[in-house]
């Protein structure tokens, strides 16, 4: 089923809706729905909200809410993944897998050995790339929110940023002595909030990790093997949800 979001926090009691601009005339024009086809929408409050289509018109589109149910698809924690910029496409895919792994903020960083390096200019027209990637993701795997995809921003306000969080890691291949699972601890205790920041392909420097370390981000090793870039983020996304979910 169509899956749409909106900002709207939509009474309990509230049995109809009316959509309006792009996903109106995605709706109408790609999709080509038409009177008693159905739709999911999402609010603001994430509720789930059933919907029938009642009237397709060239402004908009009218719905009768059928059900309203609290989506149930949000990790208890708050997860903001720091990602060092890659080469080619493969920010989009790191995107796409780290929404359906149930990342909350994805915030790209120019990194020492950042290889592809975003100038001013094209810093808004790239995100907004991004944050579309990130709502397709969101709308196939059922979130009850669209992840906001950040600017891009330096590695020292990197650090700054992601030291506030409950938990801070920084993944580093020469780290030997704190692993992930020491990290994330045992019983039922989960952080509120968790920052992960994951280099670029060529790996984060030492002087980058000592500036995180001084920050109070813990280096961790994630096993024996050095992941890519563009694995890295997801696997310790997927981590998350195995030690802090429900199963």
């Amino acid at each position: 089923m169509p899956r749409f979001f909106i900002e709207l926090v939509v009474d309990p009691e509230q049995r109809s809706l009316r959509l309006t601009g792009p996903d109106a005339r995605h709706i109408a024009t790609v999709l080509r729905m038409r009177t008693g086809d159905r739709i999911e929408v999402c609010d603001g409050a994430r509720t789930d909200l059933d919907c029938r289509i009642e009237r397709v018109t060239a402004d908009g589109v009218d719905l009768a809410v059928l059900s309203q149910t609290p989506n149930q698809t949000e990790p208890a924690y708050h997860v903001t993944l720091y990602q060092g910029l890659v080469k080619g496409d493969k920010l989009d895919q790191i995107i796409q897998k780290s929404v359906e792994l149930g990342v909350s903020r994805i915030v790209p960083v120019a990194c020492q050995r950042s290889v592809a390096l975003i100038q001013a200019r094209d810093r808004g027209r790239k995100t907004a790339r991004w944050q579309k990637i990130a709502a397709e993701a969101a709308k196939q795997c059922g979130r009850g929110m669209v992840p906001e995809v950040a600017s891009p921003l330096s590695f020292a306000d990197c650090t700054r940023q992601a030291a506030a969080a409950s938990l801070a890691l920084i993944p580093w291949e020469l780290e030997r002595t704190h692993t992930l699972r020491a990290a994330l601890g045992e019983g039922g205790d989960v952080p509120h909030s968790i920052s992960l920041i994951i280099g670029p392909e060529g790996g984060l420097t030492e002087d980058e990790v000592g500036l995180a370390r001084a920050a109070g981000i813990l280096p961790v090793t994630l096993g024996k093997r050095i992941l890519r870039a563009e694995t890295a983020g997801p696997a310790v996304l997927a981590m998350l949800l195995y030690r802090y979910q429900d199963f």
